[in-house]
């Protein structure tokens, strides 16, 4: 049995295959996770039964978590399906701070997942120029 909540990463393209792969550099291994890459010659039916398939692989019994892309997109419009099962929780916007957070916050009960994922997300974005460079010295770049 896995140590927490399941997680499905759908996402177009092989991003969310990616993202993970990324995440396990910094917080090591994961179990209990499937992705899928949503393509233009997808066909839907197909995309439906592997999104069953996977998440029937998965221990969901602390939940699932789904992450995808973006919001009207294939992968959440397909995951919405899911949302009929109990303790199942969708989040639109992955991205590599939300899914290191996710990760490293799979021993919470997943009810409590949607106030990290919001947080991970708003403190996941930094803008910058070279405005910012006025002032300060090269070696606070580093």
């Amino acid at each position: 049995m896995a140590d927490g909540f399941g997680i499905l990463v759908m996402t177009h393209g092989d991003f969310g295959k990616a993202a993970i792969e990324s995440a396990q550099l910094i917080v090591g291994e994961q179990e209990n996770y499937e992705t899928i890459s949503v393509f233009v010659v997808d066909n839907l039916d197909d995309l439906k039964q592997e999104m069953e398939d996977k998440v029937a692989s998965l221990d969901t019994s602390k939940g699932l978590l789904i992450l995808t892309d973006i919001v009207g997109g294939t992968p959440i419009n397909l995951a919405s399906n899911l949302l009929t099962r109990e303790n199942t929780m969708i989040a639109s916007g992955v991205n590599l701070p939300l899914l290191l957070e996710v990760l490293m916050n799979r021993g919470k009960e997943i009810s409590a997942l949607e106030e990290v994922i919001q947080a991970a997300y708003a403190q996941g974005l930094s803008i910058r120029t070279n405005k910012d460079l006025e002032g300060d010295d090269d070696d606070d770049l580093l």
